[in-house]
């Protein structure tokens, strides 16, 4: 494991993430063996959350930014990103807490986390609601919801949008 992993796990100790043995059984194989219930605290867009100091990204996906906006069938916008937000809120509020699993921390040193809401993997619904898209270059688990989302014209995909990580760019 390398020192920032190390780093982490010793955070999520000292900050009073429980840390439990469980284990969803939809969870993807994790390089780190860190898990545990996160409760949320703030839900900032919609793939990026927290718990208290801890700032976490959730694991294989691409939300669309705040200020993005995408068009829908008729070519009329929406604030998609907000949407993505608002649902991701909504999936969180289902449950008393999260059970999360790290796989990764980011370039930024956010926690990248495998989280589930009632043993419901958060990031594959969110996805398969076209709310976010696959992070295809970290994560291929969602790449078919992907397709299904795309191909049945769910959310982002009943009409037309920038990939956010190109809308970023564009509006740095």
């Amino acid at each position: 494991m390398n020192r920032i992993a190390k780093f982490y796990a010793y955070l999520l100790l000292i900050c009073g993430v429980g840390l439990s043995v469980s284990q969803p059984s939809m969870a993807v194989d994790s390089p780190f063996d860190i898990g545990g219930t996160v409760t949320v605290t703030r839900i900032s867009d919609g793939d990026s959350l927290r718990s208290g100091s801890l700032r976490i990204r959730l694991f294989g996906i691409d939300a669309p930014e705040i200020k993005q906006i995408c068009h829908n069938a008729s070519s009329l916008k929406w604030p998609c990103g907000v949407n993505a937000r608002d649902r991701l809120r909504e999936l969180v509020k289902t449950a008393a807490h999260l059970e999360c699993r790290l796989r990764d921390t980011d370039r930024y040193g956010r926690l990248v986390m495998q989280c589930f809401a009632n043993q419901k993997d958060i990031s594959r619904t969110l996805v398969e609601e076209g709310m976010a898209v696959a992070y295809e270059r970290y994560a291929k688990e969602y790449i078919a919801v992907q397709a299904q989302a795309r191909d049945a014209g769910r959310g982002m995909w009943a009409g037309t949008f920038d990939m956010p990580e190109d809308w970023r760019k564009a509006n740095k």
